[in-house]
């Protein structure tokens, strides 16, 4: 347990200034009905998967179970589907079609990919990520559908008509920027909370985030864990080229930079406060304008899969089996940045199956103070 909280640590340090105000819940939404399910829908490889109970209900198909194949034949008017637990592959009216998750069982219901089953009928389907909904609707005439730009040549689309995945250079430019106009004397402060679920013991934890930075160089911050009814503090500092971390002790320990093994972003601290989104490769990247307390500020959304993480990561990636990282990045009219909202869900299989979510804010605000670095760092520093 205490390995997965470091990795969450490091992770808030990486994601500074970070929060995700997405629910963790995803909700399914047929023809503006809200479909309830005995099991909830869970998220996979960015495909969200439903009980087979609400597909026959809420789509209309008719359902078999072979208990022997495990296997589920929907049948809707001339459309047939055969979907087998833990097969990547469906049977489409007697032809193999690729599917992008293959259907599972969780509490005793086989969960099948929602947006597969309903575009087979000629449904719409979109993804509303402020609220985590999925939006399944029934096509609009042609020349409606052509004048919204509902879908793209993948039949996936977001509100605005463009294809899902679509990165914008604009966004990433803002984003380059913003690491360099913020990354000298600011003070960032967070709020995180942690849920683990699977595991030995099922965790619901707070994280609070103070940080000090006057250059890239120069920081000094503190990341306060609450759980199980306790407390615990973990310092980390940056000055002239020495890491140093505070254990629960209380007692510092150096480490160089050039030490650290570069591919593995999680055990660099400096490294991941100092981080440039821009510099990564994300499965989309927006921008848009929106209000903020009465001010409209610019906003990137950036989302990030597992083949991002592990670009970002390396080998600490091999412990994840799935994850999806969602990051909006508030701009102030100087394009720095004002505040960033974070949401991270991780899904490992080893060495227990486990599902972690994460979500919180970290607000960045001008500071021209001067860092007290404890004794132990600016003595051992001259």
């Amino acid at each position: 347990m205490r390995r997965w909280l470091a990795v969450l640590l490091m992770l808030t340090m990486m994601l500074v200034p970070a929060l995700a105000q997405a629910e963790t819940a995803v909700r399914l939404v047929v023809d503006g009905v809200e479909v309830q399910t005995d099991v909830a829908p869970v998220l996979e490889n960015d495909r969200t998967l439903v009980p087979i109970r609400a597909v026959t209900e809420a789509l209309g198909f008719e359902v078999e179970w072979d208990q022997e194949t495990r296997t589920a034949t929907l049948t809707k008017g001339e459309t047939t589907i055969q979907l087998t637990v833990g097969s990547p592959e469906a049977v489409v009216n007697g032809e193999k079609v690729a599917l992008d998750v293959a259907p599972f069982i969780v509490s005793d219901r086989m969960m099948v990919p929602v947006r597969f089953v309903a575009e087979e009928i000629g449904l719409l389907v979109d993804w509303e990520q402020e609220t985590r909904t999925v939006l399944i609707t029934s096509q609009p005439p042609a020349d409606e559908a052509a004048e919204t730009g509902e879908s793209d040549e993948d039949g996936e689309a977001d509100e605005a008509g463009e294809p899902a995945g679509v990165v914008d250079p604009a966004a990433l430019e803002l984003l380059a920027h913003a690491h360099v106009a913020s990354e000298v004397n600011v003070r960032q402060t967070g709020y995180f909370t942690v849920t683990i679920e699977g595991g030995l013991i099922p965790v619901d934890s707070e994280i609070f985030l103070e940080m000090y930075q006057e250059t890239p160089e120069r920081s000094l911050g503190y990341n306060t864990v609450r759980a199980f009814g306790m407390e615990q503090t973990i310092g980390v500092a940056v000055l002239d080229g020495q890491y140093w971390m505070q254990d629960e002790t209380g007692a510092w320990a150096q480490m160089a930079l050039e030490e650290m093994a570069p591919t593995d972003r999680l055990s660099d601290p400096s490294a991941l406060v100092n981080l440039n989104p821009a510099e990564y490769d994300w499965a989309s990247a927006t921008v848009t304008r929106e209000a903020y307390e009465e001010t409209e500020l610019q906003v990137v959304t950036v989302i990030m899969d597992k083949s991002g993480l592990a670009a970002l990561i390396g080998e600490a990636s091999e412990l994840i089996t799935d994850v999806r990282m969602e990051a909006r990045y508030w701009l102030n009219d100087d394009g720095t940045l004002h505040h960033i909202d974070v949401y991270v869900e991780t899904i490992a299989d080893e060495p227990v199956p486990m599902r972690v979510v994460m979500q919180g804010t970290v607000f960045i605000e001008p500071w021209d103070g001067t860092i007290e670095f404890p004794p132990e760092i600016t003595g051992a520093a001259e």
